[in-house]
């Protein structure tokens, strides 16, 4: 009885998430938001440049558009969504793994992601949507 609560529990949290997106997408579509100060300042993109957009493509179904504001986003969000699929097997009474647990792999990712952020500065044609 206790697993059936957890189960039903965890795919709660599904339909919690789903509405929260709706309504964060209605508040970011018409939202006007400040523009980056280090760009402003320095002239080269931050790390964080393209996640506001990032965000608002993803809330509204354009992947590949929001990859090419900042991949951090869409990675982070597959990511999420991964280790919630495994909540919900664990949840449910069957452990699985779909991530890998490995440091190396961290790494890789992160260094990726931030040799992309670096690089960006230096090649603009690398940037898809900006």
């Amino acid at each position: 009885k206790r697993q059936r609560i957890w189960c039903a529990l965890v795919t709660a949290l599904l339909l919690n998430v789903l509405l929260f997106h709706q309504v964060l997408a209605g508040l970011l579509a018409n939202a006007v938001l400040p523009s980056c100060r280090f760009y402003q300042l320095t002239g080269f993109l931050c790390p964080s440049c393209g996640n506001t957009r990032a965000v608002q493509a993803l809330l509204t179904g354009h992947l590949l558009q929001s990859f090419g504001y900042n991949p951090m986003i869409p990675v982070l969000a597959l990511t999420l969504f991964i280790l919630y699929i495994e909540l919900v097997f664990c949840a449910c009474g069957r452990r699985i793994r779909l991530l890998p647990r490995s440091n190396a792999l961290l790494f890789s990712v992160l260094g990726v992601v931030l040799g992309y952020d670096i690089l960006r500065n230096f090649f603009p044609q690398m940037t898809l949507c900006l």
